[in-house]
């Protein structure tokens, strides 16, 4: 009598555990599914447009704000991206019938599933599956639900380009002055939905982008200047998709052990110092060259340049800036090049992002900055000095000033933007 009493829950518990370890498995099946899915989608909308104009008007590119499903049978040659997904689904034994659904959302910009994280394209797919229960059935449970989501998302190629001002709706996010020539081979972007002057140009001030690239608008721009695509005057492109900071995933550094300052210094003195922590600034007087070893400088209190001074550092330094303004004016010659590997690759200038001190890099027609210029917080006011020699820079900035000729040839080449697109897991 005992045994049978004991029969039931035992067998219960036996019958449970059965089911779940079932479950189990068909979770990471449908996982699986679900994973494939969404990659081939955002493969195919990528392939199918080169990787650029990933655009819901761009053809076999499909986007679906509500969710779409897929059919039970459909053509072994899918007409686009969505149904190229769901024959991926189908592949990995999940197919709209009986007991499966396969559902896809597409879009542009900001992903319904990851907040805060935007892309050229995204793409959701889902999978769910009802499976029979076996003994947990006794028990009044016949059926379990098992689903699986993942969203990824892809990048166009050269998207955002590398002059980008992030703030999303800032009046003159990106501004010129009348004498402002800036050439550029690798694009602008102005995050900023202002409706009537999220790019602002004064007078005769020009942008000019070369090959592919382009002046890219989230708002309007006032047209006071001159927007060039090869040298013909064109317009900017936009109501373009909002992009985050491309650079949200830099881990800021750690405050470095050794304890540095600069040296005292005359006038016309020629002095070099070695990457640390820089607790009360760096600052230069006038007539002064400060030579950088490579490293990570990592500085309070600011970093400021007098009238004809020098600043030199092209073996690879990073200038991590925690505090204080950042002021390079008044003929500063300057020629820095940022580490071309580490965490920090192509890392020139990088003011905490708590940081909100605006910063000026205004030196003569000798300064020259290779690397990406990141002032996540701050407006930043920026001139490339001479026109005529091209750099590998990235200027990205809370809010832009563009001031007197720069000639941007190439992003900086970094681990937190690349010049190319693809295909990464948002979520």
């Amino acid at each position: 009598m005992l045994f049978t009493l004991a029969a039931v829950p035992l067998f219960g518990m036996i019958g449970l555990t059965v089911d779940i370890g079932w479950a189990h498995f068909r979770q990471e099946a449908a996982q699986t599914a679900a994973d494939a899915a969404a990659t081939a989608a955002a493969v195919a909308a990528y392939t199918s447009t080169g990787g650029t104009n990933m655009l819901c008007t761009s053809p076999h590119v499909a986007c679906y704000t509500t969710e779409y499903t897929c059919p039970s049978t459909f053509s072994s040659t899918p007409d686009n991206n969505i149904l190229a997904g769901c024959m991926y689904a189908k592949e990995n034994g999940f197919v709209t019938g009986g007991r499966q659904k396969v559902t896809f959302q597409a879009g542009v910009g900001s992903a319904p599933t990851a907040t805060g994280v935007t892309m050229s394209y995204w793409v959701v797919a889902r999978v769910t599956e009802n499976i029979p229960q076996l003994f947990s059935a006794v028990l009044g449970y016949p059926t379990a639900s098992v689903t699986a989501r993942a969203s990824t998302g892809a990048r166009e190629a050269n998207s955002g380009g590398c002059i980008i001002a992030l703030n999303p709706n800032a009046s003159g996010a990106l501004r010129t002055t009348g004498t402002t020539n800036v050439t550029t081979g690798c694009g602008v972007f102005v995050n900023s939905n202002n409706t009537s002057d999220a790019l602002s140009m004064v007078g005769g001030s020009i942008i000019n982008t070369t090959g592919s690239a382009r002046t890219e608008v989230v708002g309007q721009w006032n047209g006071g200047g001159f927007v060039q695509v090869n040298g013909v005057t064109s317009t900017p492109l936009t109501g373009r998709p909002t992009m985050g900071d491309p650079m949200l995933d830099m881990p800021t550094p750690a405050v470095p052990t050794a304890m540095k300052s600069v040296p005292n210094m005359n006038s016309h003195d020629d002095t070099t110092i070695d990457p640390g922590y820089y607790p009360g600034g760096i600052s230069l007087g006038s007539q002064q060259t400060l030579r950088l070893n490579p490293g990570l400088y990592y500085i309070e209190n600011g970093l400021n340049l007098g009238g004809q001074t020098s600043l030199i550092g092209t073996n690879g330094v990073t200038l991590f800036i925690k505090s204080g303004v950042v002021n390079m004016t008044g003929g500063a010659t300057v020629s820095l090049t940022a580490p071309s590997s580490g965490t920090y690759q192509g890392i020139l200038f990088f003011q905490d992002r708590n940081n909100h001190s605006a910063a000026t890099l205004v030196g003569g027609t000798t300064q020259q900055m290779n690397g990406a210029l990141y002032f996540p917080g701050a407006t930043l006011t920026y001139t490339g000095g001479s026109s005529t020699v091209a750099t590998a820079t990235s200027l990205i900035a809370d809010t832009l000033t563009l001031v007197g000729n720069s000639n941007i040839a190439a992003a900086a080449t970094t681990l937190y933007t690349g010049n190319s697109g693809g295909v990464s897991l948002i979520e």
